[in-house]
């Protein structure tokens, strides 16, 4: 069945119309949870949503929302050559435990949510309610990576089991990359990244095919050059086009180092060995996409 335009165009804006204030009254009750607990109350504590919500880019799929509880008093750190805690600035850490901040986090929200899922190595999950939304509630601490000219800040995932992966995320700096895109492209890559989550879902649950993770979608429409959305083109006819400058990329092996796709934080490559997902799996997701639209 073909998908028509005024599908593709409904496939461009978010899936509830209280989903804003939904997010943020489940943002705010984890954050009460969180600064009213014995312990915690007392720590250099920042909690804030991340991922698709507060990046504008959330579709029917992605119905929870993420929520990070960061412990800023501690900081993880990664020196380039030549840099130390002092020249860096920073001193010895004497507060509590990373796993022991993790703890009293859940203890937290068991006090004001009740049961909650703590079966996962990186999250807590809290059910939501008709006021509330699903959520992955994510313990972690302050990271930096520090060179001679300055560093780059994120956060560090705490794991109940080490996974040999570096578990680092820019949320920030994501949110920063992505509103930038969005106004470089007049407002149209927010609106692709939702086609693109949408089409995805559309043949995961219609054709049988593998559903890809929601942020590498959302890292393949980064990386496609604005200029290409900026033709004045229909929805269909725009995501052709993406789909088929982002397939001549796949073409060619993997670039070296200063034309490597990178995630919409700007820092990480798209591609590399701690990736759930594959340069193989994003070609046929972007293959997917094409090959729905253009019919």
């Amino acid at each position: 069945m073909k998908i028509s335009d005024d599908q593709i165009s409904s496939w461009t804006k978010p899936w509830f119309s209280n989903e804003e204030e939904r997010a943020d009254k489940t943002k705010k009750i984890v954050e009460s949870a969180v600064y009213n607990h014995p312990i915690l109350k007392d720590l250099g504590i920042r909690v804030f949503s991340k991922g698709s919500y507060p990046n504008n880019t959330n579709v029917r799929k992605d119905s929870d929302i993420d929520i990070a509880v960061e412990l800023q008093d501690l900081i993880h750190v990664n020196y380039c050559d030549g840099v130390t805690d002092e020249s860096a600035g920073l001193t010895n850490y004497t507060g509590i435990s990373s796993q022991d901040f993790k703890y009293y986090v859940g203890e937290a929200l068991e006090k004001e949510f009740g049961v909650i899922d703590k079966s996962g190595n990186k999250v807590f999950r809290i059910r939501g309610s008709k006021k509330i939304m699903d959520s992955d509630v994510v313990p972690c601490t302050s990271y930096r990576k520090y060179f001679n000219w300055g560093c780059r800040k994120g956060i560090k995932l705490i794991l109940n089991s080490p996974n040999g992966k570096q578990n680092v995320n820019y949320p920030d700096k994501q949110l920063e990359n992505g509103i930038d895109k969005n106004i470089s492209t007049k407002k149209r890559f927010k609106n692709v990244v939702r086609i693109f989550k949408n089409a995805n879902n559309y043949m995961a649950e219609n054709r049988n095919s593998e559903n890809y993770p929601s942020f590498m979608i959302e890292c393949l429409a980064y990386n496609i050059n604005n200029s290409s959305y900026l033709a004045n083109d229909t929805w269909r006819e725009m995501i052709i086009n993406l789909c088929t400058e982002a397939w001549e990329y796949f073409k060619l092996d993997e670039f070296k180092q200063s034309n490597r796709w990178l995630e919409v934080n700007g820092y990480k490559y798209l591609f590399h060995d701690d990736q759930i997902w594959t340069r193989s799996s994003a070609k046929q997701c972007i293959k997917n996409i094409y090959n729905l639209l253009n019919n």
